[in-house]
């Protein structure tokens, strides 16, 4: 690999829900992606689903992303750098 590109490139690029979920699990205390993965079932009882996925966003679909990130980069991926 040359320089510092960003880790996403070509790998792993959230999607505008999946970013939008990493920033709330952020605010909730989450600081790597296995633990805002799982928060994924608090998400998915709160009432914040709306407000976070707007109105067509899934949990499931965000499991699935955030579960490739994972296998992709590592449970212990920061969330700092994908924010």
């Amino acid at each position: 690999m040359s320089g510092m590109s960003n880790p996403w490139d070509d790998e792993f690029d959230p999607s505008a829900t999946a970013r939008s979920t990493l920033r709330w699990a952020h605010e909730l205390g989450a600081s790597t992606l296995g633990e805002a993965y799982d928060m994924l079932d608090q998400l998915e009882v709160s009432n914040d689903v709306p407000e976070v996925l707007g109105h067509d966003g899934r949990v499931e679909d965000v499991r699935d992303e955030l579960q490739f990130g994972i296998d992709t980069l590592g449970p212990d991926a920061a969330l700092t750098t994908l924010l």
